[in-house]
């Protein structure tokens, strides 16, 4: 008798298994719910999606453009790259290595309108392009999201999409290196993807990409830097917590290391990006497009199984 219980109890996942609910022994919560929480995720995206294109169409003004251009300018005519700034969170503020301010002296010598119309052709192009390894694998509610926040983020000039784009098309690539030197060569912090590199072994990457950033981040030292502004502004998260700040930072890049070598490698490494940045914006969620681009479609097999 106690056996035949033994064999009833033992076969309860199986029954499980292949009845799901009509057994009464689900687990989890129930399909409505699921369906429920899918329908309101989907809605809130599809509204974000629509937001940011409107914004996009209807405030099309390329204010951050204007921090490439000026800073163009003032190459063009000999003055100082890095000026006073009376208010560092102004989106004229140029806070990039020189190197972009350089390619963008020959758009000075075309007018204004016209070079804001190639500029802009440029970004919308590169905004399309950081969807191709998401339309491949199928992800096309990814695109619905993260699409419109480019788009967005194209609508005020910045660099951020063709940044996104070239990281998403080259960091598995033997030009991995280059680019993520040439973002972190902009923005900084781009430069931790090359955990990555580290916690895989490739160390020939890694010392590509440190010696690559350093050749982009060089010219700095030919300008005044005594007027660079350093501040974070308003825009700052945790660095507004040091300590709580640092902690953070330091656990998303062991944790990088960590899964370095496995399928969620570029992932983790999106998340410390983000974990990492002193001042966060709306925009910054699309670091973490180079982790989706790169993720398994589906969970891997065990081997064996």
């Amino acid at each position: 008798m106690s056996r035949r219980v033994v064999i009833r109890i033992a076969d309860l996942p199986a029954r499980r298994a292949l009845h799901g609910p009509r057994s009464g022994l689900a687990i989890g919560p129930p399909r409505r719910l699921v369906r429920l929480a899918r329908i309101v995720a989907l809605a809130v995206i599809i509204g974000m999606a629509i937001a940011y294109l409107y914004f996009a169409a209807s405030a099309w003004h390329m204010a951050d453009a204007a921090a490439y251009w000026n800073a163009a300018v003032r190459l063009r005519d000999g003055r100082e790259l890095y000026p006073v700034v009376s208010n560092v969170e102004a989106s004229d503020v140029y806070r990039y290595s020189p190197w972009f301010a350089w390619l963008a002296i020959p758009f000075t010598y075309l007018p204004m309108q016209l070079a804001g119309a190639i500029w802009s052709a440029v970004l919308v192009a590169a905004s399309t392009i950081a969807m191709m390894p998401l339309a491949r694998r199928g992800a096309w509610l990814g695109i619905v999201f993260f699409w419109p926040v480019l788009i967005g983020i194209s609508a005020i000039g910045n660099v951020q999409p063709l940044m996104i784009a070239a990281l998403m098309l080259g960091v598995e690539r033997r030009s991995g290196p280059l680019w993520i030197a040439m973002a972190a060569s902009l923005k900084v912090f781009p430069l931790l993807y090359v955990l990555v590199y580290v916690g895989r072994g490739e160390w020939r990457k890694a010392g590509l990409t440190l010696a690559m950033t350093a050749l982009f981040v060089g010219p700095f030292l030919v300008y005044r830097l005594e007027h660079y502004p350093t501040s974070a502004g308003g825009a700052a998260v945790l660095i507004a917590w040091p300590l709580l700040y640092l902690a953070v930072a330091a656990a998303s890049g062991l944790l990088t290391l960590m899964l370095a070598r496995s399928p969620w490698a570029w992932l983790a490494a999106a998340t410390t990006v983000c974990l990492s940045l002193p001042r966060l914006f709306v925009y910054d969620v699309t670091y973490m497009l180079i982790g989706g681009a790169h993720e398994p479609s589906q969970p891997q097999q065990v081997d064996g199984q």
